[in-house]
């Protein structure tokens, strides 16, 4: 029986799925993720896929704080931006950082 009755609201069962997916790959990934910048936002973003359905279910609960619901979507929206690849373009090929200093 679902009693999920919105369909934007994750169930269980998909959560738990993605949530053991990642488990599984990010053992296997474990010694081949490169330790650079690039390779840690790379495992960030797979993480963030990972738990995307958990955060959006734990930001809706009314059972927590709606300052804390909004905090959570804030960092699940800024987190959506950067896996999506906003504000990439913002770094061009001029771009060193402390140049004007």
């Amino acid at each position: 029986m679902n009693t999920n009755t919105n369909p934007k609201t994750p169930s269980f069962k998909s959560i738990d799925r993605e949530i053991r997916t990642l488990t599984a790959e990010m053992q296997q990934e474990q010694t081949l993720m490169p330790e650079t910048q690039n390779g840690r936002i790379a495992r960030l973003l797979k993480i963030y896929n990972g738990i995307k359905p958990l955060l959006t279910v734990i930001s809706a609960l009314p059972l927590i704080p709606s300052g804390w619901r909004a905090a959570l979507v804030l960092f699940n929206n800024a987190l959506a931006a950067v896996a999506a690849g906003a504000g990439a373009d913002d770094v061009t090929a001029d771009f060193k950082a402390g140049k004007d200093l």
